[in-house]
């Protein structure tokens, strides 16, 4: 958890570079992954109901919903 590196050169004065973490970017990482987690699951119930019940207009959804996925 250092924030802060320090470099120091010979006879020069001390570079201080400072290190944050961009929580913006993990947190929309993080929604971006449960979005696609969920269209996977709403792929593999259409799939899932397609084979069940004999219903082949469901695989064009499906097949939209693994895309939105990956």
């Amino acid at each position: 958890n250092c924030s802060y590196f320090k470099h120091f050169t010979p006879g020069q004065s001390s570079e201080i570079f400072e290190v944050t973490t961009q929580k913006e970017y993990s947190i929309s990482a993080a929604a971006i992954a449960i979005f696609s987690v969920g269209f996977a699951i709403i792929g593999t119930i259409c799939v899932l109901l397609s084979f069940m019940k004999k219903r082949d207009y469901l695989l064009k959804p499906a097949s939209m919903f693994y895309t939105f996925a990956g």
